[in-house]
């Protein structure tokens, strides 16, 4: 069991499934919902970013993954934690339900043909490598469970932004919130925190930069209350 920063949840995380990080924690506390909000989490995995999400006491949560065992797992860790939520084990491309009003997701963007870069293990092998869920995908099939005006949150490498922003313009997003993420203070930008609404919007909300490491953010706040 280990403990989800920033928040009063514990989970359980299988050593041979996808382990929570930086990206996830970072994600989490980027997510901006509502308590009229349906949410659905794409690649659920153990449920951390459910976890993130129920804080925000939302109407609704629901996730999914593509195994089943990695199903088995969040429904167990959310029942310890006191959450509710929806789970399924079916890919996006099939997932059929009734309209979100938020879908939040750290995808997966290692993209490669060669078969000898990639994992054997097929729980991080469907984490890191978009061969089950691309980015054009992820933005299509959100489109198609989004109400209008529904926001589309997610943690990308910096190096992946152009291939992001060609997805949302091709699928009627329109991002209204980014954050960067570097590796240290006067060092280099590594994620990027976005969220995106379905349709079009005029303004864009930049936040403070976040950093990797949970020593320099601690630091860099304290620096900001001084």
């Amino acid at each position: 069991m280990d403990y989800l920063f920033g928040t009063p949840f514990k989970l359980e995380q299988n050593k041979e499934m996808y382990h929570f990080n930086s990206d996830s924690e970072l994600l989490g506390r980027f997510l901006n919902l509502k308590n009229t909000d349906r949410v659905l989490d794409v690649g659920t995995n153990n449920g951390v970013l459910l976890c993130y999400a129920s804080m925000h006491n939302p109407m609704e949560l629901c996730g999914i993954d593509l195994f089943p065992e990695v199903i088995a797992l969040c429904r167990s860790n959310l029942e310890y934690n006191g959450i509710k939520a929806e789970l399924f084990a079916i890919p996006l491309q099939e997932f059929e339900h009734e309209p979100f009003t938020a879908v939040v997701c750290n995808p997966p963007f290692f993209t490669t043909t060669n078969n000898s870069l990639k994992s054997e293990n097929p729980y991080l092998r469907a984490a890191r490598h978009n061969d089950f869920l691309s980015i054009q995908e992820l933005f299509l099939h959100s489109r198609r469970l989004l109400e209008p005006g529904g926001s589309l949150s997610l943690v990308i490498p910096y190096v992946c932004l152009e291939d992001v922003q060609q997805a949302a313009k091709d699928n009627g997003f329109t991002l209204v919130r980014l954050a960067s993420v570097y590796d240290r203070p006067g060092g280099e930008i590594k994620r990027l925190l976005m969220e995106f609404r379905y349709g079009s919007f005029t303004e864009l909300r930049i936040e403070p930069i976040r950093y990797l490491d949970r020593l320099h953010q601690k630091s860099e706040n304290l620096s900001e209350n001084r």
